[in-house]
């Protein structure tokens, strides 16, 4: 369970996003990591009642590097001001479609689904879409996922209609779509809650078959 001063520790880290101030802080940000990986724990074991592949994931590994690459970017900033963690098959750095948390002050979500696959993964997930067309309208219709989570993100799409696909096609908005997401906000009070992993753990589970669809369309891409 994570703490309200873990989430004072990422306010403050915003104010003071320096290596001096992180130096002495550091402890405090081992502590949260801690915690987050027990989190990542009971998550893992959950979602892997549905699918063995998640059991291999661990926990350490699953979290995200608090560290900024500046490299190519204007804010020079070097600590990014939350925390993060991916679970899914193959672990957080595969390729496959997983679950993503991040949690941040008055920031929290939960994100499931293929960030930004490449052309060939694009490709095959568009493919398997068209080839199954009532099976996927009928995962993300689902009430339950509908009432929970909406509908998928459509921030990153086409202007046109991707290549092979009629602009009329019944599911253009959908293969128009660079990212295959759903995503669900948490408030700093959920978060802290104790009963956060139960939610946490109920709303990954809805999405379980969307996931799953993403990753047998993803298997032609090996």
């Amino acid at each position: 369970m994570l703490l309200s001063k873990d989430l004072d520790f990422f306010l403050e880290l915003k104010a003071n996003n320096h290596r001096e101030w992180f130096a002495d802080n550091k402890y405090r940000y081992d502590e949260i990591v801690s915690r987050t990986q027990s989190l990542a724990e009971r998550w893992i074991v959950a979602l892997g009642r549905f699918d063995e592949s998640i059991l291999s994931n661990d926990p350490k590994k699953s979290i995200f590097r608090i560290y900024r690459d500046v490299r190519f970017s204007k804010n020079k900033t070097p600590y990014k001001t939350h925390i993060g963690l991916a679970i899914g098959k193959e672990g957080r750095s595969s390729k496959w479609a997983g679950w993503y948390l991040h949690i941040e002050p008055g920031a929290s979500f939960l994100a499931a689904g293929k960030w930004a696959p490449d052309n060939d993964e694009l490709k095959a997930i568009r493919q398997e879409i068209d080839y199954n067309l009532e099976e996927f309208f009928k995962i993300i219709q689902n009430e339950q996922v509908k009432i929970n989570f909406g509908g998928l993100d459509t921030e990153h799409s086409l202007k046109n209609a991707p290549k092979d696909y009629p602009y009329d096609h019944p599911a253009i908005k959908i293969l128009k779509l660079k990212s295959f997401l759903f995503a669900k906000n948490y408030t700093d009070k959920e978060v802290l809650s104790e009963g956060f992993i139960s939610q946490l753990i109920a709303d990954s589970e809805l999405l379980i078959p969307f996931v799953k669809f993403l990753n047998r369309a993803l298997e032609d891409t090996v």
